[in-house]
Protein backbone atom coordinates (compact mmCIF):
# COMPACT_ATOMS: atom_id res chain seq x y z
CA UNK A 1 0.00 0.00 0.00
CA UNK A 2 2.75 2.34 0.35
CA UNK A 3 3.66 1.73 -2.68
CA UNK A 4 0.31 2.80 -4.21
CA UNK A 5 0.81 5.78 -2.42
CA UNK A 6 4.10 6.66 -3.31
CA UNK A 7 2.80 5.73 -6.88
CA UNK A 8 0.05 8.26 -6.43
CA UNK A 9 2.07 10.70 -5.15
CA UNK A 10 4.43 10.96 -7.91
CA UNK A 11 1.77 11.22 -10.10
CA UNK A 12 0.14 14.10 -8.40
CA UNK A 13 3.54 15.79 -8.37
CA UNK A 14 3.51 15.08 -12.36
CA UNK A 15 0.50 16.43 -13.04
CA UNK A 16 1.24 19.46 -10.64
CA UNK A 17 4.09 20.03 -12.64
CA UNK A 18 2.16 19.98 -16.34
CA UNK A 19 -0.74 21.77 -15.19
CA UNK A 20 0.86 24.26 -13.36
CA UNK A 21 -0.22 27.51 -13.92
CA UNK A 22 2.63 29.69 -16.15
CA UNK A 23 1.65 33.00 -16.93
CA UNK A 24 -0.45 35.94 -17.07
CA UNK A 25 -4.46 35.43 -16.88
CA UNK A 26 -5.00 36.49 -20.79
CA UNK A 27 -8.62 38.11 -20.58
CA UNK A 28 -10.03 38.93 -24.05
CA UNK A 29 -11.45 42.60 -24.88
CA UNK A 30 -14.77 41.19 -25.28
CA UNK A 31 -15.05 39.74 -21.80
CA UNK A 32 -16.66 42.78 -20.32
CA UNK A 33 -15.98 46.58 -20.04
CA UNK A 34 -13.66 48.39 -17.73
CA UNK A 35 -15.46 48.62 -14.46
CA UNK A 36 -14.84 52.05 -12.84
CA UNK A 37 -16.92 51.31 -9.59
CA UNK A 38 -14.59 52.00 -6.75
CA UNK A 39 -15.12 50.62 -3.21
CA UNK A 40 -14.75 52.70 -0.09
CA UNK A 41 -15.21 52.13 3.83
CA UNK A 42 -17.48 53.97 5.64
CA UNK A 43 -19.53 54.31 8.35
CA UNK A 44 -23.50 54.84 8.50
CA UNK A 45 -24.48 57.95 10.95
CA UNK A 46 -28.21 58.21 10.33
CA UNK A 47 -30.95 56.06 8.47
CA UNK A 48 -34.02 57.69 7.59
CA UNK A 49 -37.01 55.97 5.90
CA UNK A 50 -38.79 58.09 3.77
CA UNK A 51 -41.50 57.23 1.06
CA UNK A 52 -40.93 54.95 -2.25
CA UNK A 53 -41.98 55.82 -5.64
CA UNK A 54 -42.17 52.67 -6.74
CA UNK A 55 -42.29 49.46 -4.23
CA UNK A 56 -40.40 46.44 -5.66
CA UNK A 57 -42.51 43.58 -6.11
CA UNK A 58 -39.78 40.67 -5.61
CA UNK A 59 -39.38 42.28 -1.90
CA UNK A 60 -42.17 43.00 -0.28
CA UNK A 61 -40.74 43.49 3.02
CA UNK A 62 -37.87 46.58 1.57
CA UNK A 63 -38.22 49.69 2.47
CA UNK A 64 -36.44 53.46 0.55
CA UNK A 65 -34.11 54.92 2.72
CA UNK A 66 -32.15 57.97 3.01
CA UNK A 67 -28.72 57.29 4.46
CA UNK A 68 -25.81 59.46 5.61
CA UNK A 69 -21.95 57.99 6.46
CA UNK A 70 -18.88 59.05 6.75
CA UNK A 71 -15.98 58.24 4.99
CA UNK A 72 -13.04 56.13 6.47
CA UNK A 73 -10.87 58.11 4.58
CA UNK A 74 -10.54 61.69 5.17
CA UNK A 75 -14.16 61.68 7.24
CA UNK A 76 -16.37 62.91 4.30
CA UNK A 77 -20.51 62.78 4.79
CA UNK A 78 -22.16 61.95 1.85
CA UNK A 79 -25.64 61.74 1.39
CA UNK A 80 -27.80 59.55 -1.23
CA UNK A 81 -30.94 57.39 -1.18
CA UNK A 82 -30.93 53.70 -1.66
CA UNK A 83 -33.45 50.12 -0.45
CA UNK A 84 -33.26 48.61 2.90
CA UNK A 85 -34.40 45.12 1.38
CA UNK A 86 -35.61 43.72 4.47
CA UNK A 87 -36.86 46.82 6.20
CA UNK A 88 -34.17 46.64 8.81
CA UNK A 89 -31.40 45.26 7.20
CA UNK A 90 -29.19 48.90 7.99
CA UNK A 91 -28.82 51.07 11.07
CA UNK A 92 -26.87 54.11 12.51
CA UNK A 93 -23.03 53.06 13.17
CA UNK A 94 -22.41 49.73 10.98
CA UNK A 95 -19.38 49.66 9.21
CA UNK A 96 -20.36 49.46 5.45
CA UNK A 97 -18.57 48.89 1.86
CA UNK A 98 -19.91 51.96 -0.68
CA UNK A 99 -19.68 51.86 -4.16
CA UNK A 100 -18.82 55.29 -5.68
CA UNK A 101 -19.42 55.60 -9.52
CA UNK A 102 -18.40 59.16 -11.38
CA UNK A 103 -19.57 60.03 -14.68
CA UNK A 104 -19.19 62.55 -16.98
CA UNK A 105 -21.85 64.88 -16.56
CA UNK A 106 -24.20 63.30 -14.00
CA UNK A 107 -23.41 63.59 -10.01
CA UNK A 108 -21.40 60.99 -7.80
CA UNK A 109 -23.36 58.17 -7.48
CA UNK A 110 -23.30 56.46 -4.18
CA UNK A 111 -24.58 52.96 -2.80
CA UNK A 112 -24.31 50.20 -0.73
CA UNK A 113 -21.97 47.59 -1.80
CA UNK A 114 -22.09 45.31 1.17
CA UNK A 115 -21.46 45.43 5.14
CA UNK A 116 -18.03 45.10 6.70
CA UNK A 117 -18.27 41.67 8.85
CA UNK A 118 -14.41 41.25 9.04
CA UNK A 119 -14.61 41.32 12.73
CA UNK A 120 -17.00 38.72 14.00
CA UNK A 121 -15.41 36.72 11.23
CA UNK A 122 -12.00 36.65 12.84
CA UNK A 123 -13.48 36.39 16.14
CA UNK A 124 -15.50 33.10 14.49
CA UNK A 125 -12.16 31.82 13.04
CA UNK A 126 -10.38 32.52 16.73
CA UNK A 127 -13.03 30.78 18.51
CA UNK A 128 -12.57 27.63 15.71
CA UNK A 129 -9.25 27.72 16.33
CA UNK A 130 -9.49 27.70 19.77
CA UNK A 131 -11.81 25.04 19.76
CA UNK A 132 -9.57 22.42 17.49
CA UNK A 133 -6.30 23.12 19.60
CA UNK A 134 -8.22 22.71 22.91
CA UNK A 135 -9.43 19.31 21.98
CA UNK A 136 -7.05 18.01 19.53
CA UNK A 137 -4.14 19.46 20.44
CA UNK A 138 -0.78 18.39 18.70
CA UNK A 139 -3.45 16.77 16.47
CA UNK A 140 -5.79 19.49 16.39
CA UNK A 141 -2.52 21.59 15.22
CA UNK A 142 -1.69 19.59 12.30
CA UNK A 143 -5.28 19.30 11.05
CA UNK A 144 -4.76 23.15 10.91
CA UNK A 145 -2.24 22.76 9.17
CA UNK A 146 -3.99 20.89 6.71
CA UNK A 147 -6.68 22.96 6.43
CA UNK A 148 -4.51 25.70 5.39
CA UNK A 149 -2.55 23.57 2.36
CA UNK A 150 -6.02 22.45 1.04
CA UNK A 151 -7.39 26.31 0.89
CA UNK A 152 -2.94 26.45 -0.58
CA UNK A 153 -3.83 24.13 -3.14
CA UNK A 154 -7.65 24.93 -4.34
CA UNK A 155 -6.88 28.89 -4.17
CA UNK A 156 -3.42 28.49 -5.40
CA UNK A 157 -3.17 26.03 -8.22
CA UNK A 158 -6.83 24.30 -9.05
CA UNK A 159 -8.45 27.71 -10.01
CA UNK A 160 -5.71 29.60 -11.46
CA UNK A 161 -4.95 26.42 -13.35
CA UNK A 162 -8.73 26.39 -14.47
CA UNK A 163 -8.42 29.87 -15.38
CA UNK A 164 -5.71 29.28 -18.10
CA UNK A 165 -7.93 26.97 -20.25
CA UNK A 166 -6.52 23.63 -18.41
CA UNK A 167 -9.30 20.73 -17.99
CA UNK A 168 -11.27 21.64 -14.80
CA UNK A 169 -12.08 18.21 -14.14
CA UNK A 170 -8.18 16.83 -14.53
CA UNK A 171 -6.93 20.00 -12.29
CA UNK A 172 -9.58 19.54 -10.13
CA UNK A 173 -8.75 15.47 -9.75
CA UNK A 174 -4.49 16.62 -9.29
CA UNK A 175 -5.86 19.23 -7.15
CA UNK A 176 -7.90 16.83 -4.38
CA UNK A 177 -5.74 14.20 -4.73
CA UNK A 178 -2.98 16.55 -3.50
CA UNK A 179 -5.18 17.58 -0.79
CA UNK A 180 -5.92 13.91 0.50
CA UNK A 181 -2.17 12.81 0.69
CA UNK A 182 -1.09 16.72 2.41
CA UNK A 183 -4.12 16.72 5.10
CA UNK A 184 -4.75 13.12 5.79
CA UNK A 185 -0.98 12.50 6.70
CA UNK A 186 -0.43 16.20 8.54
CA UNK A 187 -3.76 15.65 10.53
CA UNK A 188 -3.36 11.74 11.39
CA UNK A 189 0.56 11.15 11.03
CA UNK A 190 2.15 8.08 8.68
CA UNK A 191 1.04 5.09 9.85
CA UNK A 192 -0.63 2.21 9.18
CA UNK A 193 -3.92 3.68 9.92
CA UNK A 194 -3.35 6.92 7.37
CA UNK A 195 -1.84 4.68 5.04
CA UNK A 196 -5.46 2.55 4.96
CA UNK A 197 -7.31 5.78 5.02
CA UNK A 198 -5.47 6.92 1.82
CA UNK A 199 -5.53 4.15 -0.35
CA UNK A 200 -9.23 3.57 0.69
CA UNK A 201 -10.41 7.36 0.18
CA UNK A 202 -8.22 7.42 -3.46
CA UNK A 203 -10.42 4.60 -4.97
CA UNK A 204 -13.63 5.35 -3.38
CA UNK A 205 -12.80 8.74 -4.98
CA UNK A 206 -11.64 7.75 -8.54
CA UNK A 207 -15.27 5.65 -8.21
CA UNK A 208 -17.17 9.03 -7.28
CA UNK A 209 -15.39 10.34 -10.37
CA UNK A 210 -16.18 7.70 -12.89
CA UNK A 211 -20.01 7.78 -11.84
CA UNK A 212 -20.20 11.35 -12.13
CA UNK A 213 -18.62 12.09 -14.84
CA UNK A 214 -21.05 9.19 -16.67
CA UNK A 215 -24.33 10.63 -15.48
CA UNK A 216 -23.62 13.71 -16.23
CA UNK A 217 -23.31 12.81 -19.79
CA UNK A 218 -26.05 10.35 -19.54
CA UNK A 219 -28.71 12.79 -18.27
CA UNK A 220 -27.09 15.97 -20.68
CA UNK A 221 -26.32 17.91 -17.48
CA UNK A 222 -24.92 21.93 -19.06
CA UNK A 223 -23.75 23.76 -16.26
CA UNK A 224 -25.75 26.59 -17.36
CA UNK A 225 -28.20 26.87 -14.42
CA UNK A 226 -25.35 27.87 -12.34
CA UNK A 227 -25.47 31.70 -12.47
CA UNK A 228 -21.98 31.99 -11.23
CA UNK A 229 -20.37 29.51 -13.67
CA UNK A 230 -21.74 31.76 -15.86
CA UNK A 231 -20.60 34.62 -14.64
CA UNK A 232 -17.20 33.23 -14.06
CA UNK A 233 -17.08 32.00 -18.13
CA UNK A 234 -17.76 35.25 -19.37
CA UNK A 235 -15.40 37.22 -17.49
CA UNK A 236 -12.30 35.04 -18.77
CA UNK A 237 -13.89 34.16 -22.32
CA UNK A 238 -15.11 30.55 -21.95
CA UNK A 239 -15.25 28.10 -19.57
CA UNK A 240 -16.13 24.44 -19.97
CA UNK A 241 -19.09 24.10 -17.46
CA UNK A 242 -19.94 20.79 -17.65
CA UNK A 243 -16.12 20.49 -16.39
CA UNK A 244 -17.04 23.02 -13.46
CA UNK A 245 -19.71 21.17 -12.34
CA UNK A 246 -17.87 17.61 -12.45
CA UNK A 247 -14.52 19.63 -10.60
CA UNK A 248 -17.38 20.82 -7.92
CA UNK A 249 -18.52 17.34 -7.97
CA UNK A 250 -14.72 15.93 -6.70
CA UNK A 251 -13.85 18.38 -4.53
CA UNK A 252 -17.10 18.22 -2.76
CA UNK A 253 -16.68 14.51 -2.48
CA UNK A 254 -13.20 14.54 -1.12
CA UNK A 255 -14.28 16.32 2.02
CA UNK A 256 -17.28 13.36 2.84
CA UNK A 257 -15.19 10.36 1.83
CA UNK A 258 -12.19 11.31 3.94
CA UNK A 259 -14.02 11.84 6.96
CA UNK A 260 -15.85 8.19 6.40
CA UNK A 261 -12.47 6.83 5.47
CA UNK A 262 -10.43 7.73 8.40
CA UNK A 263 -13.48 6.92 10.82
CA UNK A 264 -13.72 3.14 9.60
CA UNK A 265 -9.71 2.40 9.65
CA UNK A 266 -9.77 3.93 13.15
CA UNK A 267 -12.45 1.69 14.26
CA UNK A 268 -10.94 -1.66 12.54
CA UNK A 269 -7.99 -0.56 14.57
CA UNK A 270 -9.41 -0.10 17.83
CA UNK A 271 -11.54 -3.23 17.42
CA UNK A 272 -8.06 -4.94 16.53
CA UNK A 273 -6.63 -3.32 19.85
CA UNK A 274 -9.83 -4.33 21.80
CA UNK A 275 -9.14 -7.93 20.50
CA UNK A 276 -5.85 -8.79 19.12
CA UNK A 277 -6.74 -12.03 18.74
CA UNK A 278 -9.85 -11.20 16.29
CA UNK A 279 -9.29 -13.01 12.90
CA UNK A 280 -9.76 -11.10 9.64
CA UNK A 281 -13.27 -12.27 8.89
CA UNK A 282 -14.33 -11.31 12.55
CA UNK A 283 -12.14 -7.84 12.16
CA UNK A 284 -14.19 -6.74 9.03
CA UNK A 285 -17.99 -8.30 10.10
CA UNK A 286 -17.35 -6.23 13.34
CA UNK A 287 -15.79 -3.23 11.46
CA UNK A 288 -18.80 -3.21 8.41
CA UNK A 289 -21.52 -3.43 11.22
CA UNK A 290 -20.85 -0.06 12.37
CA UNK A 291 -20.06 0.87 8.79
CA UNK A 292 -23.18 0.34 8.30
CA UNK A 293 -24.99 2.59 10.49
CA UNK A 294 -21.96 5.63 9.22
CA UNK A 295 -22.63 5.07 6.06
CA UNK A 296 -26.73 5.46 6.73
CA UNK A 297 -26.20 8.74 8.67
CA UNK A 298 -24.06 10.08 6.33
CA UNK A 299 -25.92 9.71 2.81
CA UNK A 300 -28.97 11.44 5.03
CA UNK A 301 -26.64 14.43 5.89
CA UNK A 302 -25.41 14.66 2.23
CA UNK A 303 -29.43 15.12 1.33
CA UNK A 304 -29.82 17.69 4.12
CA UNK A 305 -26.60 19.91 2.82
CA UNK A 306 -27.61 19.66 -0.35
CA UNK A 307 -31.40 20.35 0.38
CA UNK A 308 -30.60 23.20 2.72
CA UNK A 309 -28.50 24.78 0.31
CA UNK A 310 -31.31 24.53 -2.64
CA UNK A 311 -33.77 25.40 0.23
CA UNK A 312 -34.96 28.30 -1.55
CA UNK A 313 -35.42 26.70 -5.01
CA UNK A 314 -37.55 23.42 -3.11
CA UNK A 315 -40.38 26.71 -1.88
CA UNK A 316 -40.36 28.05 -5.42
CA UNK A 317 -40.91 24.50 -7.01
CA UNK A 318 -43.14 23.67 -4.06
CA UNK A 319 -45.76 26.43 -4.77
CA UNK A 320 -45.18 26.02 -8.81
CA UNK A 321 -47.51 24.14 -10.53
CA UNK A 322 -45.39 21.23 -12.20
CA UNK A 323 -45.71 17.50 -11.19
CA UNK A 324 -43.21 15.83 -9.36
CA UNK A 325 -41.21 14.06 -11.79
CA UNK A 326 -40.76 17.49 -14.11
CA UNK A 327 -39.98 19.03 -11.25
CA UNK A 328 -37.18 16.31 -10.32
CA UNK A 329 -35.82 15.99 -13.60
CA UNK A 330 -35.11 19.42 -14.65
CA UNK A 331 -31.50 20.47 -14.46
CA UNK A 332 -31.22 22.51 -11.51
CA UNK A 333 -32.49 19.81 -9.62
CA UNK A 334 -30.99 16.98 -11.52
CA UNK A 335 -27.65 18.73 -10.57
CA UNK A 336 -27.72 18.08 -7.02
CA UNK A 337 -29.63 14.52 -7.42
CA UNK A 338 -26.44 13.28 -9.68
CA UNK A 339 -24.30 14.81 -6.75
CA UNK A 340 -26.22 13.69 -4.23
CA UNK A 341 -26.60 9.84 -5.81
CA UNK A 342 -22.89 9.86 -7.06
CA UNK A 343 -21.72 11.16 -4.02
CA UNK A 344 -23.38 8.53 -1.81
CA UNK A 345 -22.29 5.56 -4.32
CA UNK A 346 -18.86 6.33 -3.30
CA UNK A 347 -19.32 6.71 0.08
CA UNK A 348 -20.75 3.51 0.46
CA UNK A 349 -18.04 1.89 -1.63
CA UNK A 350 -15.15 3.89 0.71
CA UNK A 351 -16.50 1.66 3.66
CA UNK A 352 -15.98 -2.17 2.76
CA UNK A 353 -13.16 -1.35 0.85
CA UNK A 354 -10.99 1.32 3.88
CA UNK A 355 -12.29 -1.77 5.96
CA UNK A 356 -10.47 -4.98 3.89
CA UNK A 357 -7.40 -2.71 3.86
CA UNK A 358 -7.13 -1.59 7.42
CA UNK A 359 -8.25 -5.25 8.42
CA UNK A 360 -5.25 -6.26 5.92
CA UNK A 361 -2.73 -3.49 8.30
CA UNK A 362 -3.66 -4.76 11.58
CA UNK A 363 -2.10 -8.38 11.39
CA UNK A 364 -3.84 -10.75 14.05
CA UNK A 365 -1.55 -11.06 17.26
CA UNK A 366 -1.50 -14.46 19.31
CA UNK A 367 -0.28 -12.28 22.54
CA UNK A 368 -2.18 -10.14 24.41
CA UNK A 369 -3.01 -7.89 27.46
CA UNK A 370 -5.70 -10.08 29.71
CA UNK A 371 -8.58 -7.34 28.79
CA UNK A 372 -11.08 -9.58 30.76
CA UNK A 373 -8.88 -9.35 34.74
CA UNK A 374 -6.06 -8.22 34.57
CA UNK A 375 -3.75 -8.61 37.31
CA UNK A 376 -1.10 -5.89 37.33
CA UNK A 377 2.35 -7.61 38.78
CA UNK A 378 4.00 -4.99 41.90
CA UNK A 379 5.27 -5.27 44.49
CA UNK A 380 1.70 -4.77 46.36
CA UNK A 381 -0.16 -7.34 44.10
CA UNK A 382 -0.11 -11.12 44.83
CA UNK A 383 0.88 -13.58 41.74
CA UNK A 384 -0.69 -16.49 40.87
CA UNK A 385 1.61 -19.34 41.09
CA UNK A 386 2.12 -21.00 36.86
CA UNK A 387 3.72 -23.96 36.25
CA UNK A 388 5.96 -21.81 34.43
CA UNK A 389 6.76 -19.80 37.81
CA UNK A 390 10.27 -20.12 37.92
CA UNK A 391 11.29 -19.22 34.45
CA UNK A 392 10.92 -15.55 32.90
CA UNK A 393 7.38 -14.29 32.25
CA UNK A 394 6.42 -11.60 30.04
CA UNK A 395 5.14 -8.28 31.13
CA UNK A 396 3.84 -4.98 29.45
CA UNK A 397 4.08 -1.52 31.16
CA UNK A 398 -0.01 -0.64 32.34
CA UNK A 399 -1.77 1.77 29.81
CA UNK A 400 -1.44 4.86 30.82
CA UNK A 401 2.34 5.30 31.85
CA UNK A 402 3.61 9.46 30.81
CA UNK A 403 6.64 9.24 28.60
CA UNK A 404 8.69 9.72 31.66
CA UNK A 405 7.43 6.84 33.67
CA UNK A 406 8.19 4.65 30.58
CA UNK A 407 11.46 5.89 30.30
CA UNK A 408 12.15 5.39 34.20
CA UNK A 409 10.14 1.55 34.34
CA UNK A 410 12.99 1.07 31.23
CA UNK A 411 15.73 2.53 32.74
CA UNK A 412 15.14 0.73 36.31
CA UNK A 413 14.92 -2.67 33.69
CA UNK A 414 18.20 -2.12 32.76
CA UNK A 415 19.21 -1.63 36.12
CA UNK A 416 18.24 -5.08 37.15
CA UNK A 417 20.27 -6.54 34.58
CA UNK A 418 23.27 -4.59 34.90
CA UNK A 419 26.21 -6.67 33.97
CA UNK A 420 24.39 -9.38 32.41
CA UNK A 421 23.93 -6.98 29.57
CA UNK A 422 25.01 -8.34 26.26
CA UNK A 423 24.01 -6.41 22.95
CA UNK A 424 21.19 -4.92 21.34
CA UNK A 425 19.63 -4.16 17.80
CA UNK A 426 17.79 -0.67 17.85
CA UNK A 427 15.68 0.66 15.16
CA UNK A 428 15.93 4.11 14.72
CA UNK A 429 11.90 4.79 14.63
CA UNK A 430 9.74 6.34 17.14
CA UNK A 431 6.95 5.12 15.60
CA UNK A 432 3.93 7.65 14.71
CA UNK A 433 3.37 9.06 17.96
CA UNK A 434 5.90 10.92 18.35
CA UNK A 435 7.87 13.31 15.98
CA UNK A 436 11.75 14.20 16.06
CA UNK A 437 10.88 17.79 16.99
CA UNK A 438 9.22 16.40 20.02
CA UNK A 439 11.99 13.78 21.64
CA UNK A 440 14.15 15.32 24.22
CA UNK A 441 17.72 16.95 23.19
CA UNK A 442 19.22 14.08 24.39
CA UNK A 443 17.24 11.65 22.63
CA UNK A 444 17.74 13.40 19.56
CA UNK A 445 21.25 13.65 19.77
CA UNK A 446 21.46 9.32 20.51
CA UNK A 447 19.61 9.06 17.37
CA UNK A 448 21.77 10.82 14.96
CA UNK A 449 24.38 9.06 16.23
CA UNK A 450 22.40 6.35 15.71
CA UNK A 451 21.71 7.09 12.06
CA UNK A 452 25.54 7.30 11.95
CA UNK A 453 26.14 3.81 12.65
CA UNK A 454 23.26 2.50 10.63
CA UNK A 455 24.69 4.05 7.33
CA UNK A 456 27.85 2.46 8.25
CA UNK A 457 26.71 -0.85 7.46
CA UNK A 458 29.03 -2.66 9.43
CA UNK A 459 27.97 -6.11 8.38
CA UNK A 460 30.27 -7.87 9.58
CA UNK A 461 28.65 -7.43 12.80
CA UNK A 462 27.24 -10.70 14.47
CA UNK A 463 23.90 -8.85 15.97
CA UNK A 464 23.75 -6.42 12.64
CA UNK A 465 19.66 -7.15 10.99
CA UNK A 466 17.32 -4.85 8.63
CA UNK A 467 14.17 -4.19 10.92
CA UNK A 468 10.77 -2.77 10.00
CA UNK A 469 12.73 1.05 10.11
CA UNK A 470 15.40 -0.31 7.68
CA UNK A 471 19.00 -0.59 8.66
CA UNK A 472 19.43 -1.77 12.46
CA UNK A 473 22.85 -0.64 14.68
CA UNK A 474 23.53 -3.08 16.57
CA UNK A 475 25.17 -2.27 19.99
CA UNK A 476 27.75 -3.89 22.09
CA UNK A 477 25.92 -3.07 25.91
CA UNK A 478 29.78 -4.05 27.84
CA UNK A 479 30.84 -0.62 25.96
CA UNK A 480 29.35 2.58 28.36
CA UNK A 481 29.31 4.46 24.78
CA UNK A 482 27.03 2.32 23.57
CA UNK A 483 24.96 1.56 26.51
CA UNK A 484 24.37 5.15 27.02
CA UNK A 485 22.97 5.13 23.20
CA UNK A 486 20.53 2.64 24.31
CA UNK A 487 19.64 4.19 27.72
CA UNK A 488 18.46 7.26 26.03
CA UNK A 489 16.80 6.12 22.70
CA UNK A 490 15.67 2.88 23.61
CA UNK A 491 12.66 3.70 25.70
CA UNK A 492 11.04 5.82 22.27
CA UNK A 493 12.18 3.10 19.97
CA UNK A 494 9.53 1.17 18.03
CA UNK A 495 11.75 -1.49 16.66
CA UNK A 496 14.13 -2.78 19.78
CA UNK A 497 15.29 -5.95 20.78
CA UNK A 498 18.00 -5.99 24.08
CA UNK A 499 19.92 -9.23 24.88
CA UNK A 500 21.96 -10.26 28.13
CA UNK A 501 24.55 -13.29 28.37
CA UNK A 502 23.75 -16.98 28.05
CA UNK A 503 19.71 -16.25 26.65
CA UNK A 504 18.82 -16.88 23.39
CA UNK A 505 15.52 -14.55 23.71
CA UNK A 506 15.53 -10.66 24.03
CA UNK A 507 14.90 -9.68 27.65
CA UNK A 508 13.24 -6.70 25.95
CA UNK A 509 11.19 -6.78 22.57
CA UNK A 510 9.55 -3.11 21.20
CA UNK A 511 7.44 -3.04 18.14
CA UNK A 512 5.48 -0.21 16.57
CA UNK A 513 1.64 -1.05 17.99
CA UNK A 514 -1.43 -0.70 16.10
CA UNK A 515 -1.66 3.52 17.77
CA UNK A 516 1.66 3.71 16.83
CA UNK A 517 3.00 3.46 19.86
CA UNK A 518 6.34 1.21 20.92
CA UNK A 519 4.96 -1.61 22.28
CA UNK A 520 7.48 -3.04 25.15
CA UNK A 521 7.56 -6.49 26.44
CA UNK A 522 9.71 -7.59 29.40
CA UNK A 523 11.04 -11.20 30.08
CA UNK A 524 11.72 -11.14 34.14
CA UNK A 525 11.61 -14.03 36.79
CA UNK A 526 9.46 -13.75 39.81
CA UNK A 527 12.98 -12.40 41.88
CA UNK A 528 14.07 -9.99 39.09
CA UNK A 529 10.02 -8.47 39.21
CA UNK A 530 10.13 -8.34 43.35
CA UNK A 531 13.47 -6.81 42.19
CA UNK A 532 12.61 -4.33 39.89
CA UNK A 533 8.91 -3.20 42.12
CA UNK A 534 11.78 -2.12 44.89
CA UNK A 535 14.03 -0.20 42.24
CA UNK A 536 10.84 1.48 41.32
CA UNK A 537 9.52 2.67 44.71
CA UNK A 538 13.02 3.73 45.94
CA UNK A 539 12.87 6.35 42.23
CA UNK A 540 8.95 7.51 43.02
CA UNK A 541 7.67 5.26 40.49
CA UNK A 542 4.74 4.02 42.01
CA UNK A 543 2.50 4.04 39.22
CA UNK A 544 5.16 2.38 36.54
CA UNK A 545 3.30 -1.14 36.51
CA UNK A 546 4.03 -4.35 34.81
CA UNK A 547 0.65 -6.26 33.37
CA UNK A 548 1.54 -9.30 32.34
CA UNK A 549 1.30 -10.98 28.93
CA UNK A 550 -1.12 -13.62 28.16
CA UNK A 551 -1.76 -16.08 25.19
CA UNK A 552 -5.88 -15.34 24.19
CA UNK A 553 -7.07 -19.03 24.14
CA UNK A 554 -9.80 -19.73 21.69
CA UNK A 555 -12.74 -22.28 21.72
CA UNK A 556 -12.40 -25.27 19.10
CA UNK A 557 -15.77 -24.84 17.86
CA UNK A 558 -18.88 -23.23 18.99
Amino acid sequence: MLVAVGILALAVLAGGLLLWPRGDLARPATAGAQDRTQLLAATLTRIQTVPCEAPDPAAPLSTCIKVQARLADGGQQVSFETTDPTGETFRAGQRVTLAKLEQEGQPTYYNIRDLERTRPMLALAALFVVAVIAFGRWQGVRSLIGLVVSFAVILGFVIPAILRGHSPTTVALIGAMAIMLASLYLSHGIGRKTTAATVGTAFALLLTVALSAGFITATALTGLTSEEALGASFQVGGLSLRGLLLAGIIIGGLGVLDDVTVSQASLVFELRRADPAASFGELVRSALSVGRDHVAATVNTLFLAYAGASLPLLVLFTIGDEALGSVATAEVVAVEVVRTLCGSVGLIAAVPLTTLLAAALAPQEVAAHDTVHPQPASATTPREATPEADGPQSYSPARGLGPDEARGLFQRVLDLHGPRLSHASVGITVGDWLSRAELPADVRQAAIELERRAAAGRRGTPWYRRGPSGRTPPLDLRDPTQLGLLQAYGPFSADLRVWVEDDPDPVIDATEALDGQPKVTYRLTDEQLDHLSSLLAEAGLDHARLVPKRSRVRPASR
